[in-house]
């Protein structure tokens, strides 16, 4: 048993964000408040201390050595509470003490500041004592990504704009995002378009007074294609009628669903211009997509991958997970091998993660997980399959308890990145969100400042209180004293 003491009534957070880490692999340890010092306790079975370490700012600072210049103290004791926690349970995370959301921005900042892909994979492997997998991983992404970013510095004008669809065909057992059942709000449909349709026109108009040019348009969710072929069409037309494609790049749609694509949405959408489409399978097991909520089977999947194909679609990504509930490695080696068949322009791989807004947290009879060490032989197999299908990592995250602690990595063929995936993730483009549960960002040039305006969740939130989402982006984008 181990216990962490520390001296106020709550645990700081930079010291709760090391012992996270540990939380999926090992278990978090027990805690005490306001103790006389921050300290860390191996116990026996009897209760009895076997070995104890006290943490302070001055031996975090000594063990990190001459990587400690520069680094918050908080850094410093959160990198030293990792390594003793190591020391206590014999778990190691491939990212090491890392806990940050975007790794590749870390990589671009030390750029900025002179240093090579050398340096700064010593860095990582010295201070935030990650496995060479990840280090190498991070640096890649970071460097496919560097043209668009440097694009962005010359055009900070440019904008990415986000148009969210808050209805799926049924909610997802991990899914912790705004996703409704569209027979549950089949009556509000058309509503919902009809204020939609309102507060895309107007935030375009305030984008136009911000000076904003839209490089980039996602339609996001939820599963827009959720929508009925008529409604879908209507949805489409709202789009194309209000949004001046002539600065765009980047035209992507989230038909996440299999189900939910017909041949008739996909002609829709390619006549409308996207230019980027997703088709998530998941898993192509379909005992796992009854586990996990999803109605459709993997032969629809190939069925919806192949329409799309004949559509004209070019550049079809697809999702799958590593790490779902009662899936074991074999199980994940034959979806990547149908995804090997299919050989798709870009693969996205999320490493599953339990989240507090997700029913999987709730459900202990679906919540027969992996080690995290098998879930990353599943990660390491999925990046082979991507490296034969020709494809290099452009952006990725990492999120809060995800099974061993690994990342959320989108691989695509060279010319297929994602503008808009970029550029949110790494925080130097300004986004205008649509829709519930939209989060608009305004970023300033060389991305040094963020301000956010937050949209409401609800759908009837949404319906009821659009002046109010309307007005948070006109105080967030023309305001002067940004």
């Amino acid at each position: 048993m181990i216990k962490f003491y520390f001296p106020e009534n709550q645990i700081p957070f930079h010291f709760f964000e090391a012992l996270q880490i540990f939380g999926t692999a090992c278990g978090l340890p027990s805690f005490c408040a306001e103790a006389d010092s921050y300290r860390l306790e191996l116990l026996n079975e009897k209760g009895d201390a076997v070995k104890s370490d006290f943490i302070t700012a001055e031996i975090a600072t000594r063990d990190a050595g001459v990587h400690a210049e520069g680094v918050s103290e908080a850094n410093l004791l959160k990198r030293y509470l990792y390594k003793l926690m190591s020391e206590y349970t014999g778990y190691s995370s491939p990212w090491g003490c890392m806990t940050g959301v975007r790794p590749t921005k870390i990589v671009n900042v030390l750029k900025k500041h002179g240093m090579d892909n050398r340096a700064i994979f010593n860095h990582f492997k010295e201070f935030y004592l990650m496995s060479d997998d990840k280090a190498n991983l991070a640096i890649e992404t970071a460097d496919i990504q560097i043209p668009f970013l440097e694009e962005q510095l010359l055009h900070p004008e440019n904008a990415g704009f986000y148009i969210g669809i808050p209805f799926c065909p049924t909610r997802c057992l991990y899914c912790s995002f705004t996703s409704n059942s569209i027979v549950k709000y089949k009556k509000s449909l058309d509503l919902y378009l009809d204020l939609l349709e309102r507060e895309i026109k107007e935030s375009l108009q305030i984008a136009r007074q911000a000076g904003y040019k839209i490089e980039s348009v996602y339609l996001g969710g939820g599963t827009p294609t959720s929508f009925d072929e008529t409604r879908f069409e209507r949805f489409m037309k709202i789009v194309t009628d209000n949004i001046d494609f002539s600065n765009v790049k980047e035209f992507a749609l989230e038909a996440g669903r299999p189900d939910s694509i017909t041949k008739g949405k996909l002609l829709v959408a390619k006549n409308a211009g996207v230019n980027r489409i997703s088709v998530n399978p998941q898993t192509m097991n379909d005992f796992t997509l009854r586990r996990i909520g999803r109605l459709h089977t993997a032969n629809q999947t190939e069925e919806a991958f192949y329409l799309a194909r004949e559509a004209g679609f070019e550049n079809i990504n697809m999702d799958i997970i590593a790490g779902l509930p009662d899936e074991n490695t074999d199980d994940f080696m034959r979806t990547l091998a149908r995804i090997e068949e299919f050989s798709p322009d870009s693969l996205t791989v999320h490493t599953l993660s339990i989240k507090r807004a997700a029913d999987l947290r709730l459900d202990e009879e679906n919540r027969n997980l992996l080690h995290g060490d098998e879930v990353g032989v599943m990660v390491s197999a999925a990046r082979d399959t991507a490296t034969k299908l020709g494809m290099h990592p452009f952006y990725m995250y990492r999120q809060k308890n995800m099974m061993g602690n690994h990342e959320n990595v989108c691989y695509c063929r060279p010319g297929c990145e994602s503008p808009y995936n970029i550029h949110i993730m790494e925080e130097e483009q300004t986004i205008i969100a649509t829709g519930a549960a939209g989060v608009s960002k305004r970023v300033s040039a060389g991305g040094d400042k963020i301000e956010r305006a937050f949209n409401v969740k609800g759908i009837e939130d949404y319906m009821a209180r659009l002046d109010l989402m309307i007005e948070r982006k006109r105080e967030l984008f023309l305001n002067d004293k940004f």
